[in-house]
């Protein structure tokens, strides 16, 4: 895998530009897998920049209010930026839109006033959450106007979203079996090739950093032992989505330096009769992307504080 094949999506800063279209200019039709169909779908009103997340200051907006009304969860993560931006949140819903967008699940009212998607999230009641919006009658802007969450037993949402028209969840496969991780199978990982990327080393620790060969010993070893932990643990194997490929591949832990202590996640892929190892990623980028499909249930993969951050 290159380098740009790394699993990294946009930051919040990113997500915050593309909230604000050029004046004047109707935003193209989305096509394929961009990232950026919520933004080119509606205007979302007002969205807290990237700089006012990064210093933490800002009035809370759409994405905050969001986080309030699901069951609760660390939408903030492990990155280095001030509690309480939802990052990870803004990154789920960027891309679950996304996948609605690709496969046609952003529903229209009867009479053509409203549109709405399932956010794939819930209230601590288990009230399903959808994003609602409306026509937008301004010419020079997104076709539809972001309106608000709204659940499932909402007057208004009832009235204009029947349980007929009701959009359903995103899907990523079309085959349960591609969450789990066949241990029959041979792990295919070329040791060397994840070395040889840069930008790859650089998210190994510290000490191992400066040294290719203790690094390539010590991913050796995590190797083995991730496929150990995945034989007695099949949820040691946590799946997750690669827009770039449409596809879902699993994350393994890797301890390089303490058995009790993960490191790095392993990317791998089903490749006809076995898994290929593609490349490694931090743990907090390992989460934020697993995240797009479900909330990790795992004993390694966790939201974690910033001083476990090496």
């Amino acid at each position: 895998m290159t380098t740009s094949e790394t699993h990294s999506f946009p930051s919040p800063a990113d997500l915050a530009r593309q909230s604000t279209p050029s004046s004047g200019a109707r935003p193209p039709r989305v096509s394929g897998l961009s990232g950026n169909a919520l933004f080119e779908y509606a205007h979302m009103g007002y969205v807290r920049s990237g700089a006012s997340l990064r210093d933490g200051i800002g009035d809370p907006d759409i994405f905050d209010r969001l986080a309030d009304m699901a069951e609760p969860e660390n939408w903030d993560g492990r990155e280095g930026e001030p509690p309480g931006g939802n990052r990870i949140l803004r990154n789920y819903i960027r891309w679950t839109f996304e996948r609605a967008h690709q496969q046609g699940k952003i529903s229209t009212s009867a009479d053509g006033s409203y549109s709405a998607f399932n956010t794939g999230l819930a209230t601590h009641r288990q009230e399903t959450i959808y994003g609602l919006f409306r026509r937008n009658d301004r010419p020079d802007s997104q076709p539809w106007a972001f309106v608000d969450w709204r659940l499932e037993s909402k007057r208004d949402f009832m009235e204009h979203f029947p349980p007929s028209l009701r959009p359903g969840f995103v899907t990523y496969t079309e085959s349960p079996a591609d969450y789990i991780y066949d241990w029959r199978r041979e792990l295919v990982v070329s040791v060397d090739h994840i070395l040889d990327d840069q930008g790859n080393l650089a998210r190994f620790p510290t000490s191992l950093q400066s040294s290719p060969h203790l690094a390539r010993m010590a991913l050796k070893g995590a190797i083995d032992g991730a496929e150990g932990r995945v034989l007695r643990n099949y949820k040691a194997a946590v799946p997750t989505w690669y827009p770039a490929q449409d596809t879902v591949q699993l994350l393994l832990p890797l301890s390089l330096l303490d058995a009790g202590v993960v490191d790095l996640a392993l990317v791998v892929s089903r490749q006809g009769e076995f898994y290929r190892g593609h490349t490694v990623l931090t743990t907090a980028m390992a989460y934020n992307n697993a995240r797009l499909l479900a909330r990790p249930d795992s004993d390694w993969l966790q939201p974690a504080a910033d001083d476990e951050v090496q």
